[in-house]
């Protein structure tokens, strides 16, 4: 296993996906929206990839793994009280 598939504890191993796009964020009327709610530079979007079948009974398991993941940690952005983009 090599270092960028490292798995938690529920056995999912996740993996960022920065080249994904997100079409609905440039679409001209949403891009709109979210300026009237000064949303815009405030939002965005971010996907992942995991390696097993989803089963919605190990919700619990997958939400706990995601977030313990230590590529999720070094990658998933959050906006800081002061504006900036931070991650985990």
């Amino acid at each position: 296993m090599s270092a960028g598939d490292r798995r938690c504890a529920a056995g999912f191993a996740f993996r960022p996906l920065p080249q994904k796009a997100f079409p609905c964020l440039e679409d001209r009327d949403i891009r709109d929206r979210l300026l009237k709610w000064s949303m815009q530079g405030r939002i965005t979007a971010q996907a992942f990839s995991f390696d097993q079948q989803f089963k919605p009974y190990q919700k619990d398991e997958f939400v706990t793994a995601f977030f313990n993941d230590q590529n999720v940690n070094s990658s998933l952005k959050l906006l800081s009280a002061s504006g900036q983009w931070t991650t985990l």
